[in-house]
């Protein structure tokens, strides 16, 4: 337990964190934007997955130069990147279908699967898609 907590204190005290969580806002609004947009033209799973996609993109770019500063090639990068959010997105619109379910409010059934997202996405890049790879 006490291992946890000094690795959450190291990551507090870590400027990628807020760098990061920055640029997550940026694609949160993005994806939430998209997603209200395209609910009623093309039904709940099609707007999650395009919308999802849409702030994936936005997360990969900015946090690629700026947050992690990556070194690495391109495609190295985006292959990993792909891969973890292929899973990402798979596991976002099954949450949020089953959230809907449960909860039968469209905005915590959002809000909810992209908690579970926001968590995989964060130590998939942290601990895979960059690692080794931040100067």
């Amino acid at each position: 337990m006490l291992k946890i907590i000094r690795y959450i204190i190291m990551l507090l005290k870590d400027q990628k964190t807020y760098k990061w969580a920055a640029i997550g806002i940026l694609a949160l609004i993005c994806d939430y934007l998209l997603y209200n947009f395209l609910l009623d033209k093309i039904g709940m799973d099609m707007a999650k997955a395009a919308s999802t996609f849409l702030g994936v993109n936005i997360s990969f770019h900015f946090n690629r130069l700026w947050t992690f500063k990556s070194e690495s090639a391109y495609l190295d990068d985006l292959k990993r990147y792909i891969a973890l959010y292929v899973i990402a997105i798979l596991v976002n619109v099954v949450v949020n279908n089953f959230a809907f379910k449960v909860v039968q409010d469209i905005d915590q059934a959002y809000f909810i699967a992209l908690f579970v997202s926001v968590i995989i996405g964060y130590f998939g890049q942290r601990l895979w898609v960059f690692k080794n790879r931040v100067k």
